[in-house]
């Protein structure tokens, strides 16, 4: 059985999944930040801040480019729908975005609607 414990999550329209990680305000931003690490400050240079989209958000959210899928391969047991939350904006169109924390990131696997 997968443990799985959903939190909400508050984000400003244009900030990335890390940026909230990082500098969002309330619980969920800073549960969230307990999970994310963002190794290399946003620049794509490392794959610690990996998410995998939910598969009803992927087609809203986008697939990650050539250079991002680079830094997913090395990632922990990547998915078809993850991204580097570095790269992934949050816009009001993606007002409800559910996202999970891969088990290798952390122990546990959490899913992070956004609110």
């Amino acid at each position: 059985a997968m443990m799985a414990r959903a939190f909400p999550v508050e984000a400003l329209d244009g900030t990335s999944i890390t940026d909230v990680a990082k500098f969002g305000e309330g619980e969920g931003a800073s549960t969230l930040g307990e999970y994310i690490e963002c190794a290399c400050s946003g620049i794509m240079a490392c794959s610690t801040c990996h998410v995998v989209i939910d598969p009803e958000w992927i087609d809203k959210v986008g697939l990650p480019n050539e250079d991002e899928q680079d830094m997913l391969d090395l990632a922990y047991s990547p998915r078809k729908t993850s991204r580097l939350g570095c790269q992934v904006v949050i816009t009001n169109d993606l007002d409800g975005l559910v996202v999970q924390l891969p088990k290798g990131a952390n122990n546990l696997m959490d899913f992070v609607p956004f609110e």
